[in-house]
């Protein structure tokens, strides 16, 4: 009898590596310069890729009752916990070492004193994966990790996804999607763009760019065997295409138009594709590297970025700053793949394994 492997999206990883270098690039902006790109729509991509995969693995199951929104959810902690409270540690060290030094936060919008009853709630809200009431860190954000803000919107639309959305009619969806867009479309027109969602008064615009996204991916997800198997080589167009769209300098006026039209179409046709593209074996192993450190990069980029900056500030000075740069986020690569296969990975396995005990005592009982 023949084993079923289970499929596996490698273009995809490759596709969520190549945005998480974007993503880095945007925040070394010490090394690089103020980013006039646009990478931040990237974001935006992870969400459409997380509803796919999400999909792909936990679908069926969520809506046979295989796995409940229990199970799923604590699944999805799992997943996102072990390097998150590394990188939460490390930002948290960092802090306290300013404060030891007496030193202003260096990579904020503020550039004041540390508090440390401040750092304290706000270390708190990150553990439990909350957003703060104030903001002590890198633009506004409401994580001491200012990318979680985009994990805790991910973790509110799979809760959506695991406790109605999986079983809900296409008509639902559709209808939530339609809504999504249009916070989509207020956010756009307010903020020039769509760079937006990780300040208070900004929520409801990364609510939009999340439910829009993931939910048009587990669509995809839905009906991704109406569309053929296209050519290996065709992996890489997909791959140059993200890296057009994210580096892409737009002009203002233009702006709020290039993001809508990236993330209402752009990113779901790229997904729909793309999704049905096997990749040759060097473009194959390539994505399979970036895919296994893509989490680890967004996660831990900032941290690495504010230790590397305070220790080492004469890389960002000079001619030779964006060598550094480049330097830097290879050296980023390089450590998340390492951290992913030797510490992520195991913890990961010990986890499901609990989590598989814990499940199976429960219904013996």
């Amino acid at each position: 009898m023949a084993i079923s492997v289970p499929e596996r999206f490698v273009l995809l990883d490759g596709i969520r590596g190549v945005a998480a270098l974007f993503i880095v690039h945007r925040h070394a902006e010490l090394f690089f310069g103020r980013p006039e790109e646009s990478s931040y729509l990237a974001v935006d991509l992870f969400f459409a890729l997380s509803g796919f995969v999400l999909a792909h693995a936990y679908g069926k199951k969520l809506a046979d009752g295989t796995t409940s929104p229990a199970t799923f959810m604590t699944a999805r902690f799992f997943r996102l916990y072990p390097l998150y409270v590394l990188s939460l540690l490390l930002m948290a060290a960092f802090f306290i070492c300013l404060y030891v030094l007496g030193l202003p936060t260096p990579i904020d919008d503020l550039h004041r004193p540390i508090n440390l009853s401040e750092l304290g709630v706000v270390l708190l809200t990150g553990l439990l994966f909350l957003p703060a009431p104030f903001t002590i860190t890198l633009n506004g954000a409401l994580f001491l990790v200012s990318p979680a803000w985009s994990l805790f919107n991910e973790l509110v639309v799979n809760t959506f996804y695991a406790r109605w959305g999986v079983r809900a009619s296409l008509r639902f969806i559709l209808c939530i999607v339609f809504f999504s867009l249009c916070l989509l479309v207020v956010a756009a027109i307010e903020f020039g763009k769509l760079h937006a969602g990780f300040r208070w008064h900004e929520m409801y615009a990364g609510m939009g760019r999340v439910f829009f996204s993931f939910l048009v991916g587990v669509l995809i997800y839905r009906f991704r065997d109406h569309v053929p198997k296209f050519a290996p080589v065709s992996a890489l167009l997909y791959l140059a295409f993200v890296c057009l769209v994210l580096a892409l300098p737009i002009s203002r006026a233009v702006r709020p138009f290039y993001d809508l039209a990236m993330v209402v179409a752009g990113w779901p046709v790229l997904l729909y594709l793309a999704s049905r593209t096997v990749p040759d074996k060097i473009v194959g192993a390539l994505s399979s590297f970036l895919g296994t450190a893509s989490y680890a990069v967004y996660v831990l980029h900032i941290p690495l970025l504010a230790w590397t900056v305070f220790l080492l500030p004469s890389l960002t000075q000079g001619n030779a700053a964006s060598l550094y740069g480049y330097a830097f986020i290879a050296a980023v690569v390089v450590f998340s793949w390492a951290l992913t296969v030797w510490y992520d990975q195991p913890v990961q396995a010990w986890l499901k394994k609990r989590l598989r005990a814990r499940a199976t005592s429960r219904q013996t009982a």
